[in-house]
């Protein structure tokens, strides 16, 4: 875990020198290795270089099955937020759309910040740079009709509140 937090900070600071657009922004109260963070920026290969995951699910917006590629924001969080009670995210979209998530409620679902779909990567048309992706198709209805709202594409930014905030 301390050298995915290592690598996780090394891209922070790397994401300020790069040409590439920042695609993601995190805000909360942050601390690694002994400094305090409120926000960390993330462009498209820094995300690409933490661990990753696959979900292979149907939605609403789909007929079929697709395989959806990124980030696991589960171990991403627990870097940037380490030892920390995380409480709500509220997440932010391109297109103005924002929601409030439990995320006691959401971590076991194992989320993916996807940047890809079917192995062709999401543009701005397309649900993208990213979506929070949930394995829909095998949540409860209950849960599908609770949770479609968490599924947040062309998401830009999150903020993390801790039980410290």
């Amino acid at each position: 875990m301390k050298h995915i937090a290592v690598m996780i900070l090394c891209l922070i600071s790397w994401g300020t020198l790069a040409r590439e657009p920042v695609i993601l922004s995190i805000s909360g109260s942050m601390t690694q290795d002994g400094h305090h963070h409120e926000l960390a920026e993330f462009t498209l290969s820094q995300l690409q270089a933490l661990p990753g995951k696959e979900i292979t699910t149907q939605h609403p917006w789909s007929e079929q099955l697709h395989t959806y590629r990124g980030a696991d924001l589960s171990a991403l969080l627990a870097n940037l937020f380490a030892g920390q009670d995380i409480h709500t995210l509220y997440l932010q979209a391109l297109n103005g759309f924002s929601v409030a998530v439990d995320w006691q409620q959401l971590a076991p679902y194992q989320p993916v910040l996807a940047w890809s779909e079917d192995g062709v990567s999401m543009s701005r048309r397309n649900k993208g740079p990213l979506w929070l992706m949930l394995p829909y198709h095998r949540l409860s209805e209950i849960q599908q009709a609770e949770f479609l709202h968490y599924m947040a594409w062309q998401l830009r930014h999150i903020t993390v509140k801790t039980a410290l905030q």
